[in-house]
């Protein structure tokens, strides 16, 4: 088995391997119940209009972890480019295998997708990746979604469907 590795830049320190549970910081009480109605809820037009109605609410409760602000990690995900351009990707949002229970499910929640930048430049299809790169806790939003963190990457590489847990 070949497997190809694009590297941009020295590696400063050895990538601690992340998951995407390592992303969800510990959320307030008031938070806890209110995210597991939301992400309970099978009904999928309902969740997404509650998820426009309180994007504020979510974005509170699901702020990025500071402990791991500026730490190089290394994690497996699937790329979501911001346009429909799929060759020589250089900004694109990492995001975990999501559960399949609706045809098109709402967004991960913020804590759970990374904006990368990768300036080598990435050929994107539906196959999952490992991203290794240092990791900012900075909050944004792009017409796709909100996103909790942001990654400059050094190296993305194939992955394996295994490699992926779903959202933490």
């Amino acid at each position: 088995m070949l497997v190809l590795v694009a590297q941009h830049g020295a590696p400063h320190a050895e990538p601690l391997q992340s998951t995407w549970k390592d992303l969800r910081k510990e959320r307030p009480a008031e938070c806890l119940a209110f995210l597991e109605q939301y992400l309970a809820d099978p009904d999928c037009a309902r969740q997404a209009l509650m998820a426009r109605m309180i994007a504020k609410r979510i974005a509170q409760c699901t702020s990025g972890d500071s402990s791991l602000d500026g730490k190089t990690i290394t994690i497996a995900g699937y790329a979501h480019p911001f346009e429909l351009e799929f060759n020589g990707v250089k900004e694109f949002l990492l995001i975990p295998r999501m559960p399949q229970a609706c045809r098109h499910p709402p967004p991960p929640l913020p804590d759970q997708i990374i904006s990368v930048e990768f300036p080598d430049g990435l050929d994107i299809n539906l196959d999952p990746v490992w991203v290794t790169g240092i990791l900012r806790v900075r909050t944004g939003k792009t017409h796709l979604a909100p996103f909790s963190y942001f990654l400059e990457a050094t190296s993305v590489a194939p992955a394996l469907i295994p490699d992926v847990p779903e959202s933490g």
